[in-house]
Formats: C-alpha cells, structure tokens, sequence
C-alpha cells in the first residue's frame, strides 16, 4: 500500500512559520506519510532586510499548491502566519482554489486542521474557513506551536487510517 500524502500549506516570508510547517510535516512523517510542503505565491510586499536571504531560498524551494495538490491527498495541514485570515492576500488564491474543489466532491472525506501560531482567532478563521469547504477538521491541544504541529500531523494521519478500515 502507498503512504498517504498529507499537503502542508504555509506562508512565510521570513522562515518563522516555515519552521511549524517542517514540525508539522516531521508529524506527518512520524505517522507513516508523505507531507508535501507547499508555500503560497508572495502577496507582493516588501520584506524586511533581514528576511531578504531567507525569501530568496524559500522562493527556489517551495512550489505553490495546486488543484491536483489538493485532490490526491487524503489530508491538509494549513500553517498560517499569526494575524492572518483566509481573506489575506496571501490566502486568497488558495481559498479560491479550494472553492473550485467541492463542487466536482474531492474534498469529500477528506481532514484538515490548523496549526497555532500562537493567535487563537487565526486558528478559528481558518477552521471555519476549512470546515464551511467541507473538510473534516482534526484540533488537538498544545502550548508550544512546534509539539502543536507534530500532533497534528499524526493526528491526521490516525483519522485517515481509521477511514480506510
């Protein structure tokens, strides 16, 4: 049997929420899956001088998920930056892609969940946002972000199991 892929998505300009995107893709890993980390597209706005590098390498490194990203995984992990909301210009593109998923029903089944960045109305936004698209959404509790995103990932990994009894 092929390990399922788990979709991480993330925003970072500056390799602070890239890093709860690794825990959350080491969960994911210790689980027994494949995580596919994927950065979304730069809105744009200038970055600090001393993010200057760090962008750069991000830039070479990640793709931006796509449609078939989405479809052909079992599960998604959203890490976003603390304040944001789907309706960010960051996260607009990807909320707009995830609106033409539903109506051909991939995202039937299919289990999401947010990881905290440390900004609980950031983690509600995007639960919301993810459980009005159809997904079922695993939460887990924890103080530290970088626990908070490995648990999510098994977490994730131990509801899809079940699914596929």
């Amino acid at each position: 049997m092929a390990q399922p892929a788990v979709v991480v998505v993330f925003s970072s300009r500056c390799g602070i929420t890239e890093t709860l995107a690794h825990a959350a893709a080491v969960g994911v890993v210790n689980a027994r899956a494949l995580p596919r980390l994927r950065r979304l597209v730069d809105d744009g706005r200038p970055v600090p001088p001393e993010c200057a590098d760090t962008l750069r390498r991000m830039q070479k490194e990640y793709v931006p998920p796509t449609e078939k990203d989405i479809a052909g995984a079992p599960a998604l992990v959203i890490v976003p930056t603390a304040g944001m909301t789907p309706s960010s210009a960051e996260w607009q593109s990807f909320i707009a892609l995830l609106d033409r998923l539903p109506s051909a029903g991939t995202l039937a089944g299919k289990v999401a969940a947010v990881i905290d960045v440390g900004d609980s109305q950031t983690v509600a936004s995007f639960s919301s946002a993810l459980t009005a698209r159809g997904f079922d959404l695993v939460a887990t509790d924890s103080g530290d972000a970088r626990v908070h995103g490995r648990a999510v990932g098994a977490a994730i990994m131990g509801t899809v199991d079940q699914r596929s009894r």
